[in-house]
């Protein structure tokens, strides 16, 4: 619905409009009037107007110098104008201020309805347009943000074969993606290789932490040169353009690299390696980049450094022999833990002072380990998973990357293999009585299974049944049940706040404190601790 504002000095006149005119069949919500300039505008202020018909010859301002207010303040709102005087200036001005249309005095009402008409039709026309442009504005707002995304997704594609590498296809891409390309261009690719994190990371700061290694890569290597840096295969990749005549400097390159790999190892906490490629055409990008990942997978040795294509290891002829696993057996079946780690870091001290250590033989290493562990447990009648989740027991693509990553792999799942071969020679009550005893140590933290899992090397879903077997109760049922226990003893012996009761417990919010305290004894906090101090 549209709101209609009539302003003129004379009352009849206006009411010869509002009231004398069958405003029915129009899409008319409120009608305003208006004797005055100044009435007028206090109408503008406090509604919105869409039309307003004015009379343009009135005592004081008159209705231009309100056009020029309703310009600046009211700039939706559409004016026609009435005149007793058929002035030629007059039509120059107001069509200059932005008037609609103007009438000539007396009022023609058909006329003027017809105007109005038209006038609602070009309010309407705007406001599509205006729509259509805010939803044009938001759409493209969305799609700049999304534009790194849609580049990453579209070399991802190339890379794989998924688009087909033609000139039309490319083309089109490159124009839509405003990627600085032609066929012309060339490519230089750089591998990032992370090989080591520092510190010990779940899935989702791995990958937070992966992040930020591309975008440390986009600020250090790609820096004001044109290019992206996307993740593929798992890895990060920087792809360098270079345009049609225009050569990039191997030593920069290098360099560059060099300063990004320090502040990897700085600020980051990790080691990694740059592989990098020569300036390819782009329909041999995708051999390139394969090249690139074999260079990766056959280097085993050098760590912490740039890698041209012609300074990574090839493929050797002759291989170190791998250790011999049947004595790996004896020592997980016994559960000695320091023998069976100690042979491992002697193993790969070995394979460390070899300059002929390749892929396969880490592969060999890698396989070995994992079928001393399964040989043992399924002899013993253990379901390996229930130890390890299956991902961090077979996680090949860490593991092999180099000696360093299958040193620390093998060191793990050794240390854990005999722990659980251990405890479960020693009998089961052992382990749940030490959850019982961490529970109680630690009944002021907020305790995960996970966290209670890895305190004794047991795999959370195995603790689990094995705690509510011998106990009766689930983990979290003790827990609540020494936490409760607590709570009761410190509000009836003590004066403590009960704020700092529920922290002593292990609740960091007092309400949720209340709320468990009550759903396990009956009673509020308050409640209990009255009944019990009077």
């Amino acid at each position: 619905m549209f709101n209609l504002l009539v302003v003129d000095d004379e009352k009849i006149a206006v009411k010869g409009i509002t009231v004398g005119i069958d405003w029915e069949a129009f899409p008319i919500g409120q009608i305003f009037e208006a004797l005055d300039v100044n009435e007028a505008k206090q109408v503008l202020s406090q509604n919105r107007i869409d039309i307003m018909i004015s009379d343009i010859e009135m005592p004081g301002s008159n209705g231009l110098q309100l056009q020029e207010w309703v310009r600046m303040h009211s700039p939706q709102t559409e004016t026609i104008f009435l005149t007793g005087h058929a002035n030629f200036e007059y039509a120059q001005q107001a069509v200059r201020l932005g008037s609609f249309d103007y009438v000539l005095k007396p009022v023609d009402h058909d006329r003027l309805q017809d105007i109005v008409k038209l006038a609602i039709e070009k309010i309407k026309e705007d406001q599509e347009q205006l729509d259509f442009h805010e939803t044009y504005k938001t759409y493209y707002s969305h799609w700049v943000n999304e534009l790194p995304t849609l580049v990453e997704k579209f070399w991802q594609e190339l890379l794989s074969g998924k688009i087909p590498a033609n000139e039309e296809r490319l083309t089109r891409n490159f124009q839509m993606y405003e990627i600085p390309l032609d066929m012309t261009s060339r490519i230089l690719p750089i591998l990032i290789s992370v090989e080591h994190w520092k510190e010990d990371l779940n899935a989702r700061d791995e990958e937070i932490m992966e992040y930020a290694i591309r975008k440390a890569a986009a600020e250090i290597i790609v820096v004001e040169q044109a290019g992206c840096v996307i993740q593929e295969n798992g890895s990060s990749l920087v792809l360098l353009y270079v345009g049609e005549g225009s050569e990039l400097s191997l030593p920069d390159i290098k360099a560059k690299c060099e300063a990004y790999i320090s502040a990897c190892h700085r600020y980051f906490q990790c080691s990694l390696s740059c592989y990098v490629g020569e300036q390819t055409p782009l329909l041999k990008l995708t051999a390139k980049v394969a090249d690139l990942f074999q260079n990766e997978r056959n280097n085993v040795t050098k760590s912490n450094c740039v890698l041209l294509d012609n300074e990574t290891d090839q493929p050797l002829m002759n291989k170190p022999q791998a250790p011999t696993f049947s004595d790996w057996i004896v020592l997980l079946e016994s559960g000695k833990k320091a023998e069976l780690v100690a042979r491992i870091q002697e193993n790969i001290d070995r394979l460390q002072k070899t300059n002929d250590v390749g892929s396969e033989t880490v592969e060999a290493f890698y396989y070995g380990l994992l079928h001393v562990v399964y040989h043992v447990l399924h002899k013993k009648g253990l379901a390996v998973h229930d130890m390890l989740p299956h991902q961090e027991l077979q996680d090949y693509s860490s593991a092999t990357r180099s000696l360093n990553q299958l040193r620390n792999w093998a060191v793990r799942i050794a240390t854990v293999s005999c722990d659980y071969m251990n405890s479960h020679l020693k009998g089961v009550s052992a382990v749940t009585a030490k959850v019982c005893q961490y529970i109680d140590e630690h009944m002021e933290e907020e305790l995960s299974r996970e966290e209670l899992a890895a305190s004794v090397f047991l795999n959370p879903a195995y603790l689990s049944r094995l705690f509510k077997k011998e106990t009766g109760l689930s983990i979290s049922e003790y827990s609540l049940k020494v936490r409760m226990e607590k709570a009761m003893k410190l509000l009836a012996e003590t004066n403590d706040k009960i704020s700092y009761v529920a922290e002593q417990t292990g609740y960091s919010h007092f309400s949720f404190f209340a709320k468990m305290f009550k759903k396990y004894s009956g009673l509020s906090p308050q409640e209990y601790r009255k009944n019990f101090q009077g």
